[in-house]
């Protein structure tokens, strides 16, 4: 049997394709939110992957007078001075007297470096991005720096815009001002 190149080529291909496996069937792409999933003066906040520089455990503080409630103090940290800020009294207007607020995450920006207590840290999410929404039930103290949020468990989880936190919440005005020092020495 004299069988020519071309015949034998025909042959291999109806053999490979008989024993081939089929083509997968293209899945769909699914895009994803990468963040960690933290507590804010109690409040679920998820910070974006690249926000945050570290989280860390909360230094020990020197006092500066003259300054906002929610300034916690200056802190040593990795050879500079990094202001912490208490997390709950910013928001809250109202200084945390429960268990001590063990992390703190450090915000590193040009011109800007500070560390804001955390109340809980829960690790890092992935969620589906056509899971957010820009109308999503968000604690009132910090909906103005937040830019909608995820549903999580039947609870929201808002998407903490750290540059709004940095812009609009006051942070730039740490220092009290001289009506602000007169009530405080009357009051103290």
């Amino acid at each position: 049997m004299n069988v020519s190149a071309h015949q034998a080529l025909e042959t291999m291909q109806r053999s490979y394709a008989h024993d081939a496996v089929s083509i997968p069937a293209p899945q769909e792409q699914v895009t994803y939110w990468v963040g960690t999933h933290l507590g804010l003066a109690g409040i679920h906040v998820l910070v974006g992957e690249g926000e945050i520089d570290e989280i860390i455990e909360t230094p020990a503080t020197t006092s500066i007078p003259g300054t906002q409630p929610w300034v916690m103090g200056l802190a040593a940290h990795k050879g500079s001075l990094l202001p912490i800020v208490n997390g709950d009294a910013l928001l809250r207007k109202d200084v945390y007297d429960g268990l001590v607020r063990e992390y703190t995450m450090v915000i590193r920006r040009p011109g800007t470096l500070l560390g804001i207590t955390l109340s809980q840290v829960f690790g890092n999410l992935k969620l589906p991005i056509e899971h957010h929404a820009m109308d999503i039930a968000i604690d009132d103290d910090i909906a103005n720096y937040c830019l909608g949020g995820f549903p999580k468990d039947g609870k929201p989880l808002a998407v903490l815009d750290i540059q709004k936190l940095i812009t609009e919440s006051g942070l730039s005005d740490a220092a009290l001002t001289h009506r602000e020092i007169d009530e405080e020495s009357s009051n103290g």
